[in-house]
């Protein structure tokens, strides 16, 4: 899969220098963040990870030009109850995490989320992501395959995405443009009906939002690596109302990869999908992730 170009967006946050001020491999939690804290070097790159729970690890990889903080709290605490571990890696320029944001490649990305597991997931870990995190998975999977046996993809969209579609994220990520506009591409392309898009007016980080999509520029198809690595266990979760994901490309994933993928529906959903269907993705998830954890 290729994003059509939508041309340069303005970066609106200076770049973080790496220098003497970049924290240790890890560090001990910091009392002082919302949620439990670690950080880990990957590189130039300094990785917030909000780390909660105990048990099989699962990584949540977060959306295009978001952070992994409030979208996903009702399932992290859902999946600590469950008896997993749960690490959310920030991306640069997200909260506290740091690195370069100009010629960063999809490799450099994977290459922070392998580092995360190696320093707080034991070497091994399923990786979930969500709408541009489920491109991270993919590719994190092809390159560090004895890492990431098992990837949940969540509102993936479909291989060829519809062109005006396509385009949303850089108007509702645009906080240059207006409320009014921005709202509008919420509405059309994130949120199902009846539901409210104000929500996401907020959180949203116009220079990662930039960096991510210029990594999947310079990548180029996705398709040979749809469900990942060879031997990649798939869970794909398609919100019924994702109009990056029509319903007459549900059966793609499965299609392609009948050993190995699985999909499932969740109603009333569009693409934001977790604060529209917290409870239905996990109970989607939940059994899934039972069997495929009991192999790590």
């Amino acid at each position: 899969m290729r994003l059509p170009s939508t041309g340069s967006l303005p970066l609106l946050a200076a770049l973080l220098n790496m220098g003497a001020n970049a924290l240790p491999a890890i560090t001990q939690p910091l009392a002082d963040y919302k949620w439990p804290t670690q950080f880990v070097r990957s590189g130039e790159a300094n990785i917030q990870v909000l780390v909660q729970g105990a048990g099989p690890t699962v990584v949540l990889l977060p959306s295009y030009g978001r952070d992994g903080g409030d979208d996903y709290n009702y399932f992290t605490h859902s999946l600590v109850e469950a008896g997993y571990l749960v690490l959310r890696p920030q991306p640069r320029g997200t909260f506290q995490s740091t690195g370069p944001m100009q010629n960063v490649t999809m490799e450099d990305l994977a290459a922070d989320v392998a580092a995360v597991i190696d320093a707080l997931g034991d070497g091994q870990a399923i990786v979930i992501g969500h709408a541009f995190g489920t491109f991270l998975a993919k590719v994190s999977s092809v390159l560090y395959p004895e890492k990431i046996p098992a990837i949940v993809v969540a509102a993936p969209g479909a291989i060829d995405l519809p062109p005006t579609i396509a385009k949303m994220p850089f108007i509702a990520g645009n906080t240059a443009l207006s409320l009014s506009e921005r709202l509008g591409a919420l509405e059309t392309a994130f949120f199902a009906p009846n539901h409210d898009a104000h929500i996401w007016l907020d959180g949203w980080y116009p220079d990662v939002l930039a960096m991510e999509h210029a990594a999947i520029e310079a990548y180029g198809s996705l398709t040979p690596h749809w469900a990942g690595a060879n031997t990649t266990q798939v869970l794909e979760l398609i919100p019924a109302d994702d109009p990056f994901q029509p319903e007459s490309t549900w059966n793609e994933t499965t299609t392609l990869y009948p050993s190995r993928a699985t999909s499932k529906i969740i109603a009333d959903a569009s693409h934001a999908l977790f604060p529209e269907q917290g409870q239905a993705v996990l109970e989607a998830i939940l059994p899934w992730l039972n069997l495929q954890s009991s192999k790590l």
